[in-house]
């Protein structure tokens, strides 16, 4: 074998035509690999390279592992960042509104969606009302699906008015919150009364627009709209408000303050309709159910002849207080002044001998309070633990304690009766400055009263929302009231003036009368203006109250608050 190497080796070098031989590699005495014809890859021409190999096959094997992977996680990771934000969000919005813990989740997703669409749009836009409805809308139906959260919801008896329930075999916050979504689908209704949908084309349109023997004048069409709906395609988006009013009003299981809320908001949206005569029985008729609720009373706390309170029934109940002070301000709008100005009188009049709150006692002041818990378990379980749903309301049959929401209340009393005493068609310039005084005196109380509210008081916030638009409403009127005042003055003594210049430039002559417009002019300037100063004082008191009528709350203030501080 050995041999056979030898004479291998010597043949290659006898013979020079061998290219390994004589390549560079080998005279330079490199060690590289030979470049011989049976090692080289195989290809169809010589300019093809092969690129795949099984190396590079592993690394893009690996490479396509690994993004998947990291993809996957960026996903989970994203998706679980979004359910977090909403799960918080839902949280807060909670806080806001709460719902019943009976509901389901989605449910009280619902709820929660139609007051956040009405009481917080987007910056910069007006509430979508559309949408309210359609969250409202879908809460009822779940509500109302016995599959769902309607186990044990009746049918009301057949001489009820349609769709109407039977919800006294449910609990009171779940009949509270059901009333609640009816009465935020109601309003949704009325400002959708009329909106029709086309289901040829699945497109909604403003009320007046749909062609049809029933519009034989159609409106044109908004700008965005294309193609007026024909009526034979239409019908309407929401159901008419009556019928989910007197569906509220029918539904047994509720309240009679619940009913009384109810009938006050039907009658003011007829009232809008111009149905006046509906509206006032409607009133009437939440006012003598609010006066019959109380059977204990010495007398009937009502006169049926004037509407006027009894002073010996004792102090009325809210509900009547609150029925026939909405009654009193329907009949002074349509002209009844006289009738109106009596019973408001005799409101106040029973608003003012209602009893004071109950004081807290030395004891209760002394007593030390119950020591918080402040540790981690503590925080953890009050931030997941679910917000505990208010306590009822008071049903109203009681008469009110005089806090300082009661007096707010006296305050916009007075108002409604400087309002009615100014603006009434017969009213002398008495009466006016009488109306005056009592708008002072309301603007006085309100003030006064919103001062005195402690800030950041939850349970405060009805009674400082009707101090601040009794307060707003006030300055508003007390402003028109002056400024009439002072243009009828004015106008009284430039009449008198001209009538003074003609008499004096009757009696004297060129040179006379100049001398005498001089001294007039000088004895008129100098004349003091009641009404204008009185402005002046208006103003000065609008500029004081701005901050606490605005209500400003501070910007969110972030991590980046540090740059700008």
């Amino acid at each position: 074998m050995r041999f056979r190497l030898l004479l291998f080796r010597r043949a290659a070098v006898q013979n020079p035509q061998r290219t390994f031989a004589q390549s560079t590699a080998a005279r330079s005495g490199l060690r590289y690999r030979p470049q011989v014809p049976f090692l080289s890859v195989p290809t169809t021409t010589a300019a093809r390279v092969r690129y795949l190999t099984t190396e590079r096959k592993a690394q893009l094997k690996y490479e396509i592992k690994t993004g998947i992977k990291y993809v996957g996680y960026i996903w989970v990771a994203g998706i679980c960042v979004v359910v977090a934000w909403v799960a918080i969000g839902q949280e807060l919005l909670e806080r806001r509104y709460p719902t019943p813990h009976e509901w389901r989740y989605m449910t009280r997703y619902h709820f929660r969606g139609g007051h956040t669409a009405r009481y917080e749009p987007p910056p910069g836009r007006i509430t979508d009302w559309l949408q309210v409805g359609w969250w409202a809308e879908r809460t009822i139906q779940r509500l109302q699906d016995p599959s769902i959260d309607g186990k044990d919801v009746k049918d009301a008896p057949s001489d009820y008015p349609p769709g109407t329930k039977d919800v006294s075999a449910k609990s009171e916050n779940w009949r509270r919150g059901y009333y609640e979504a009816l009465m935020l689908y109601a309003k949704a209704a009325e400002h959708m009364e009329g909106w029709v949908v086309d289901k040829s084309r699945k497109i909604l349109f403003p009320p007046g627009v749909m062609i049809g023997p029933s519009n034989p004048y159609p409106k044109p069409l908004p700008p965005g709209y294309k193609g007026a709906p024909k009526e034979e395609d239409c019908e309407l988006r929401f159901e008419s408000p009556d019928t989910v009013y007197l569906r509220i009003l029918s539904t047994v299981g509720f309240t009679n303050r619940q009913r009384i809320e109810a009938g006050l908001a039907y009658a003011s949206w007829l009232d809008y309709k111009g149905i006046t005569g509906p509206a006032s029985i409607i009133l009437e008729d939440a006012v003598h159910l609010a006066a019959s609720e109380r059977h204990d009373l010495p007398s009937e706390p009502l006169d049926n002849k004037s509407w006027t309170l009894n002073d010996t029934a004792g102090p009325p109940s809210e509900n009547l207080l609150n029925a026939l002070t909405a009654y009193a301000t329907f009949r002074a709008r349509h002209g009844d002044v006289s009738s109106a100005l009596s019973i408001l009188v005799s409101i106040l009049r029973a608003r003012r001998s209602l009893p004071a709150p109950p004081s807290t006692t030395l004891a209760s002041t002394l007593r030390s309070p119950a020591p918080s818990k402040t540790g981690p378990w503590s925080i953890l379980s009050a931030i997941f633990t679910p917000p505990a749903y208010p306590p009822p309301p008071p049903d109203g049959t009681a008469p009110p304690v005089r806090d300082a929401g009661e007096l707010c209340q006296e305050a916009a009393l007075s108002l409604h009766i400087g309002e009615i005493m100014y603006a009434s068609s017969n009213a002398s310039s008495s009466s006016k400055e009488e109306g005056l005084a009592w708008t002072r005196e309301a603007v006085d109380i309100a003030e006064e009263q919103l001062h005195k509210l402690p800030a950041g008081a939850r349970d405060k916030d009805a009674a400082r929302a009707t101090c601040r638009e009794c307060l707003a409403t006030g300055l508003g009127n007390w402003a028109t009231m002056v400024a009439r005042l002072a243009r009828e003055e004015e106008e009284t003594a430039a009449a008198r003036r001209r009538k003074d210049k003609d008499g004096a430039a009757a009696g004297r002559g060129w040179f006379g009368s100049l001398w005498g417009e001089g001294v007039a002019k000088a004895e008129d300037t100098s004349l003091p203006n009641r009404w204008t100063a009185e402005q002046k004082v208006i103003e000065e008191r609008q500029r004081r109250v701005k901050d606490v009528l605005e209500d400003l709350k501070p910007l969110p203030r972030g991590w980046q608050s540090w740059l700008t501080a």
